[in-house]
């Protein structure tokens, strides 16, 4: 039995007016959806496709990758190294990538032009139009990448 339908209030508890009951029932879903909405709108909006920049590897700090993610959902990754102003190592990758329920998924089908298979995981901690952040789930390792314009590397002695 509700207090309101009896009558019976305590000083306690006041029962409020209808009307302001009317105009809470109302404007609590609206802000809800609202603020649901604007928290989800970045994700709605973000892409993976095009190219981006990172520096870091698990097993080196000083490896420089760049990741183009193409719309029919396959990707072409460059890495290299840098010694002063000189390259000492490069690598390219080609495979196919997708995202599902938070999970980046690269899977390379060859490794320098010839056939290899990695197939990676990667869990979106954040993403944004002009950068993301992964964290490899097996070793356990955060890549930050940044949207870059075109496929270019930096000079090394700017960055790795």
């Amino acid at each position: 039995m509700s207090l309101l339908r009896t009558g019976c209030r305590s000083s306690n508890f006041p029962i409020a007016r209808p009307e302001f009951e009317l105009k809470l029932f109302l404007i609590i879903p609206v802000t809800v959806a609202a603020a649901m909405n604007a928290a989800a709108a970045p994700a709605q909006d973000f892409s993976f496709v095009g190219n981006w920049y990172g520096v870091g590897e698990p097993d080196d700090p000083g490896i420089s990758y760049i990741d183009s993610y193409s719309p029919d959902g396959t990707f072409h990754s460059e890495f290299r190294k840098c010694q002063g102003t000189q390259v000492v190592w490069h690598q390219t990758e080609t495979g196919k990538w997708s995202v599902t329920n938070g999970v980046l998924r690269m899977i390379s089908d060859t490794i320098d032009g010839k056939p290899d298979r990695f197939d990676n995981s990667y869990r979106l901690e954040s993403t944004g139009p002009d950068e993301f952040r992964a964290r490899l789930m097996q070793p356990d390792f955060l890549f930050v990448e940044k949207r870059i314009p075109k496929f270019e590397f930096p000079p090394c002695y700017i960055g790795s």
